[in-house]
């Protein structure tokens, strides 16, 4: 399937998304407020879930080195940790596995702090929130319906295309004999389907004629046991826009324009794994991006209106590609952003005097109001 960007959004481009999702700004009310909260300033009994890669299954024979990158490190889930004993909460950490349900109607949690990846699946992300929706229980993030959803970068960009929001045209291959739609133009861009943290992006990704298209798609198909994605390579810069909230009242961060030229100049100007993880020591920013006032405005509307659609909650990060005549196109929304000491939206969030902690808190104070635990 090809998808071209439309121009249907109105001047202010609110219009599109109001009505469908004036429900998300209600709370959630699968429950009351524990009787120990008294009005936000006693002690929560909050379960820490997470994904750890050391607790990770055994992978698949031939597995890419970068498969476990989503997965956590125990250093920063002590971060989380830290961040809600400073306000006092009682914090227990669990592993996101298949003994979380028995664990949790022991423990008796009243909010859930979701960090988990998920081990598997293609939904894996939808794991935990719909577990936690079974059990009754208040969780912070994306419920399974979004999570589902924006792991899954084609069908993402199919509903952003439907909202006429700005997405380079793109097919998804489920083989690497599929037909290329010819309204797609070399050089194009190839990625899995359903993965983050730049898995599966490297200079391969770019490719600049069919022999290679081919050869990556295949790759990607075999390595990830996934489809792959297919879009138009968009040459420009590299931003992304993070929020934490619900419905109209967000929090916006500085805006964030990676800077390539801290890279090897063997290294494509990609946000991909290797310049995640293989040279994380190498990263720069410019944080607040040089847009202007109109451009950022431009940016963070955009950002907003991908965090309704898709039906997330209380915090997000958009990624976008802007060409050099500003023209700013959206290549996904990440509904489960990492929040490591380390991560883009840390980084933003302390572009404008916060730390790790207030960060963490924010997200798990965006959740608790959302269920209706005043402060």
């Amino acid at each position: 399937m090809l998808v071209k960007p439309t121009n249907n959004v109105s001047s202010n481009g609110t219009h599109l998304v109001e009505d469908s999702t004036a429900a998300q700004e209600l709370p959630a009310d699968l429950s009351e407020p524990p009787k120990r909260w008294r009005n936000g300033t006693a002690t929560l009994r909050v379960a820490l879930l997470v994904n750890l890669a050391r607790n990770a299954p055994p992978t698949h024979h031939n597995a890419p080195s970068d498969i476990l990158a989503e997965l956590d490190a125990d250093k920063n889930v002590e971060a989380y940790a830290a961040a809600m004993r400073a306000h006092h909460h009682e914090v227990l950490i669990q592993e996101g596995n298949a003994r979380l349900a028995e664990w949790l109607e022991k423990v008796q949690p009243d909010i859930c702090f979701n960090t988990c990846e998920g081990f598997g699946g293609e939904s894996r992300e939808a794991q935990v929130p719909a577990l936690l929706e079974m059990l009754g229980l208040p969780y912070s993030g994306p419920g399974p319906l979004a999570a589902a959803l924006t792991h899954d970068k084609p069908t993402t960009q199919r509903v952003l295309y439907c909202y006429g929001l700005p997405v380079p045209p793109f097919q998804q291959f489920n083989s690497p004999n599929d037909l290329l739609n010819p309204n797609l133009h070399f050089p194009l861009f190839v990625k899995p389907a359903h993965e983050g943290t730049g898995m599966g992006i490297r200079n391969d990704s770019i490719v600049r004629d069919e022999r290679r298209l081919r050869e990556q798609v295949a790759y990607i198909i075999k390595a990830y046991r996934q489809p792959a994605m297919v879009e138009a390579y968009v040459e420009g810069k590299d931003i992304t826009c993070g929020l934490v909230g619900n419905g109209n009242d967000v929090h916006f961060f500085p805006i964030t324009e990676v800077d390539f030229s801290g890279y090897p100049a063997d290294l494509e100007p990609i946000y991909g794994v290797q310049q995640k993880v293989d040279y994380a020591d190498y990263y720069r920013n410019k944080c607040p991006a040089p847009l202007g006032e109109q451009l950022t405005n431009e940016i963070r509307r955009l950002t907003h209106q991908v965090f309704l659609v898709t039906g997330c909650r209380d915090f997000a990060r958009v990624d976008f590609r802007l060409t050099d005549d500003g023209q700013p196109y959206v290549l996904e929304i990440n509904g489960l952003p990492g929040i490591t000491p380390v991560s883009d939206l840390t980084l933003m969030a302390e572009a404008e005097g916060w730390t790790h902690g207030d960060l963490v808190r924010a997200v798990l104070d965006a959740a608790l109001k959302r269920y209706g635990f005043s402060r």
